[in-house]
């Protein structure tokens, strides 16, 4: 997977759930691979059992429409007018994946700082995270370090319990397995890192650096290859969201994988 589609991923498990109640949410994203950084705005929508995640980057606009019943996503690209379907949960979850998930340890440890997020109260706090991997014929540890941003007892908290007791499981892992296939490592320990800090509250803005550790060529390639995603929520709002934000627009041509 490559940077910016892991934080495709990244920015569909932060807020995704079975909402009560709509919410949108409006910042951006910063990729940074082989220091050269790439900087996207970004909106998402939340409604009932639908996320969808809008991306301006680099004067390119797409959009992202997860439905979670279904388990099927739909990418779109504005300037072609073409949608692309993709399932979750298929290619990542298999029982190796599932073994590495369950291996992988997590810390934080809040500094004491604070920022406001409309109502929210987002405390700073930091994060180290490792998992056992492979990366080739080598056996590495993926290690992702940095700071996590999270509102806790938010009343959206309350809303999307549904979903978090749903999700609540080594075994669920929400990817797009087309996009995926290249560094499946680095889906599954981004997915299982998000998937744990549902429980401590809302994820108001992540930021960590994604690395590999082990004595081989491949994972000394991979260190001087490290990247940093970075992902700032800057305004939410509760207002509701029509659902025809949520379907691929007409005269969109269906592109097969």
């Amino acid at each position: 997977m490559t940077p910016r589609l892991s934080l495709l991923a990244l920015a569909a498990l932060l807020f995704a759930g079975n909402a009560a109640a709509d919410l949108t949410l409006t910042g951006h994203s910063t990729v940074t691979s082989m220091n050269m950084p790439s900087t996207s705005q970004e909106r998402v929508y939340l409604k009932k059992s639908w996320l969808r995640r809008d991306q301006l980057d680099r004067g390119k606009a797409y959009t992202y429409i997860y439905d979670l019943k279904d388990h099927a996503i739909n990418a779109l690209d504005h300037s072609l007018r073409q949608s692309r379907l993709y399932e979750m949960n298929a290619v990542p979850n298999t029982p190796e994946a599932r073994a590495s998930q369950k291996d992988l340890k997590l810390e934080t440890r809040a500094t004491g700082l604070k920022h406001a997020l409309g109502a929210w109260n987002c405390q700073e706090h930091e994060l180290e995270a490792r998992m056992p991997a492979e990366l080739g014929p080598e056996k590495v540890t993926v290690e992702l370090g940095g700071k996590v941003w999270l509102a806790r007892g938010t009343r959206e908290q309350k809303d999307l319990q549904d979903f978090f007791k749903a999700m609540d499981t080594p075994d669920f892992l929400m990817g797009v397995p087309a996009l995926a296939k290249s560094s499946p490592e680095h889906t599954r320990a981004l997915g299982e890192v998000l998937r744990r800090l549902f429980n401590q509250g809302m994820v108001c803005a992540i930021e960590v650096d994604i690395k590999y550790e082990g004595g081989g060529r491949m994972a000394e390639l991979a260190r001087r290859m490290g990247t940093r995603l970075k992902l700032v929520y800057e305004n939410a709002s509760t207002d509701a969201v029509p659902d025809e934000f949520f379907v691929v627009p007409p005269g969109y041509r269906r592109v097969t994988q």
